[in-house]
């Protein structure tokens, strides 16, 4: 199932915004947990901050809604180009997109509610084909995305929330863009700041299809 194009758009936001520069590479970091509850920094905002910050973030909201928003037809348009490009969507791929994936409108978080038969393959051998999305400069990597689209910009979402992996090797492989195809003990998370909700951990890969360049 596919979410709205301002829900895309959040996830866009929060991976970045637009397309660059690609980061520097960034250090080994430990798989996500569920998301935690936020401890609020020291002083309540007062009165007149509220005020302040309400006004052009109803603007803004509306906007996304209106689908208006420059960022929201960029991504349209990187979709649209996704679908002519080779994906690798199958059967594994229509069982995830089973998860029902919204925005929570209170604290702007993704939120997902995962039916029986997705409930059933966690902790189960899980095999799938995707590209991958590196998420560090490295020639080899043991961590990164797939999803069933061929990637298209580096700062945006590859894919819906529900058509994306998380990945965890317990040997690296050769990063790129790569057709993959991984197979691991799959996992359901609950990161909605940045609208991850699959992981594969212990996992094994081999590229299927080289890539050449990169994004």
């Amino acid at each position: 199932m596919r979410i709205r194009p301002d829900s895309a758009l959040l996830l866009a936001v929060l991976l970045l915004g637009a397309c660059g520069e690609r980061p520097a590479e960034a250090p080994d970091a430990a798989p996500l947990a569920p998301i935690a509850a936020v401890t609020a920094e020291a002083g309540e905002p007062t009165e007149s901050d509220v005020t302040a910050e309400a006004a052009p973030n109803a603007e803004m909201w509306a906007e996304f809604e209106s689908g208006q928003s420059p960022m929201v037809e960029e991504l349209a348009s990187e979709r649209a180009l996704q679908l002519t490009l080779p994906t690798a969507d199958g059967p594994q791929w229509a069982k995830l997109r089973k998860t029902t994936v919204w925005v929570d409108e209170p604290t702007q978080l993704f939120r997902a509610r995962h039916p029986a038969e997705v409930r059933a393959l966690a902790g189960k051998t899980f095999k799938i084909q995707g590209f991958m999305l590196p998420l560090e400069m490295a020639e080899r990597t043991r961590r990164f995305l797939i999803s069933p689209y061929t990637p298209v910009c580096f700062y945006h979402p590859p894919a819906e929330p529900n058509e994306v992996i998380e990945v965890w090797l317990d040997k690296p492989i050769r990063a790129g863009y790569h057709l993959v195809e991984v197979e691991g003990v799959l996992a359901l998370t609950d990161n909605g700041e940045k609208g991850l909700f699959f992981q594969i951990h212990n996992g094994a890969a081999r590229v299927v299809q080289e890539v050449d360049g990169g994004l």
